[in-house]
């Protein structure tokens, strides 16, 4: 049992085990990733990792182009809050036609309660969403998958 390992090996940014999980599904670690593990075992690293670190230190490490991909969970928080900016999207809307969008005064001030009613819709999911982007970059994911 004591080669088993647990959790904590396999899921630990400073373990080995979870540096040759990372590999094995085609990520590539970081220089600072490579450094805090090897910090952290420091005593007899595996060939493997020093070869790895080498061909860090070297160059030769290279990382798919472009921006990575999104987690599953990031993903569905994106389709949620899609939806929900179609909730306020139509509720802005309605409203602007039948009472405008003067709004309540303490939304006045407010920054998310500023331009169309598209944009207004867009700060606010962004807001309440606690998305990590910015609202005009929400609104193009937003266009560019209809």
């Amino acid at each position: 049992m004591a080669d088993q390992p647990n959790l904590y090996d396999l899921f630990d940014a400073t373990s080995l085990q979870n540096c040759k999980r990372l590999l094995q599904n085609g990520e590539i670690p970081t220089p600072d990733q490579l450094a805090d593990t090897l910090e952290a075992n420091p005593s007899n690293p595996p060939l493997w990792f020093m070869d790895l670190i080498a061909k860090s230190l070297r160059g030769e490490l290279k990382r798919k182009p472009g921006r990575p991909k999104d987690s599953f969970l990031s993903q569905c928080r994106l389709a949620a809050a899609k939806q929900d900016y179609q909730a306020w999207l139509g509720w802005l809307t309605r409203r602007k036609k039948t009472s405008g969008l003067g709004g309540w005064s303490i939304l006045r001030g407010k920054d998310w309660w500023c331009g169309p009613p598209h944009e207004r819709a867009a700060k606010i999911v962004v807001q309440r969403w606690h998305l990590h982007i910015s609202w005009r970059s929400f609104l193009n994911r937003v266009s560019s998958e209809k």
